[in-house]
Formats: structure tokens, sequence, C-alpha cells
């Protein structure tokens, strides 16, 4: 049971209006999928005197002269790269993720002076978002399989966060490992749910991933923590 005997499936979620934006409400967003190694890609001009057509290939960002400043021969359009800076790529997939904080400090009087010094990205409404993912089951071989469920479920790993499937959503995985910034509340990278943690079970979402970068536990974690791990079976 684990997590299970502090929550059951119908206490674990609520129903809200999609158009909330609030701390631990689901929604769908693009997640990258991350490498040891970054991959960049590398792109010039198709011919001398074109500006849209270019040509690229891809590689590993592994090379002493990536992210060094050095002469880029022509400018592209729509790439404002400067000398010092690469275009990576990742793949990505829509996930279903779980808002954590739906805003930031915004004051008016700076976000009128940073746009005259062209440093509007100082003062953005972010959004930071732990994205969920899928477990294995007969008919999808991807995802977590159940001997890490299990230790998932009983609140064994710190960086992971069970999360029981109902009408609206598919048993999965919050991982804490993999937090995502959404500048915004554009469709394309954001799409609120109508579902939300319960409340109380929110509140150990958050107690575990502060555990997870902190290391700290506070008490009602440490005792929630203490019961759940006796439903795992002791290894032989």
């Amino acid at each position: 049971m684990g997590i299970l005997q502090l929550y059951s499936k119908e206490e674990y979620y609520t129903s809200i209006d999609p158009r909330e934006f609030r701390p631990g409400q689901f929604c769908w967003l693009p997640v990258p999928y991350l490498s040891p190694v970054p991959m960049i890609l590398d792109v010039e001009r198709s011919a001398p005197t074109e500006h849209e057509e270019v040509r690229f290939f891809l590689r590993n960002a592994n090379r002493s002269e990536d992210f060094r400043t050095r002469d880029r021969v022509l400018p592209l359009k729509n790439l404002n790269l400067r000398s010092h800076e690469e275009l990576l790529v990742h793949r990505a997939k829509k996930r279903q993720g779980i808002i954590v904080s739906p805003r930031l400090d915004l004051y008016q009087e700076i976000a009128r002076i940073l746009p005259q010094k062209g440093k509007r990205h100082l003062q953005e409404d972010s959004i930071f978002i732990i994205p969920v993912y899928g477990t294995e089951t007969r008919d999808r071989p991807t995802g977590f399989p159940p001997e890490m469920v299990s230790r998932i479920r009983c609140l064994l790993y710190r960086q992971f966060f069970y999360l029981p499937g109902n009408s609206q959503i598919e048993q999965g995985i919050a991982r804490f490992d993999r937090i995502q910034v959404v500048i915004g509340r554009d469709p394309s990278a954001i799409s609120p749910m109508n579902i939300c943690l319960y409340g109380e079970v929110f509140d150990l979402f958050v107690a575990m991933f502060l555990y997870c970068i902190s290391g700290i536990e506070d008490e009602d974690l440490q005792t929630a923590r203490s019961l759940v791990k006796e439903a795992y079976p002791t290894e032989t």
C-alpha cells in the first residue's frame, strides 16, 4: 500500500477550474529528454547570399571551442546567436506535470524599465512545474518498472512521488529531478487541467520536494515516511 495507507485514491485529488493555475494543479507541457552530453545544432547559410535557407548537422557539445567566443562567419536571420552561444537541441514529449509555484514577484515599475534596457527577461511570469512520467504496463513496456514503483510508493526515493491513476490520469511518477520552468502562459507551453492534488497530499508533495533538494526532512515528513516504509517488504 505505501502512501495509499495515508491517503486513499479518492482523497488524493480534487477538481478545480482549469483557469486557476493553482499549486498542485495538473497541466500538460512539453518536457525535454535530458542527455548527459548536450547536443548542438550547428547551422550555417546554404549560400553566402541566403539568410533563411540553412544547412545544419547535430553533434555532441564536447569540443573545446564550444560556448567560447569565436567568429561566426555570417549571421543567420532569426538566430541571434552571440559569439559565445550555441544552439542546443533536445527531444521532447508532451507530458503531464504538477504546478509547484504559479507566480513569482513582479513589479510594474521595473517592468517599465527593463524593455528600454533590452533586459525584459530579468523579470518574467515563470511557473515551476514537476513533470510526471508513466509506469510500465503489459501494453507499454516503457516507464518505471514495478520494482521501482513499489519503493516509490513507500517514499524510499527522495526524488520521486507516487501518483495513483483515476478516470482522468494514469498511474505515474512525479520526478523532482526533472523540475521545469515555463515562462508565461501560452497554450503551446502549458495547458492546465481541471484536477489538482488534494491539500494534505500537496503538503506532503512539497515536503518531499524540499527534502529532495535540501536533504532536510521536517518532522511531519519523517513521521509519514516511517509509517509507509513499514509497508515495504524486507528483502532477503
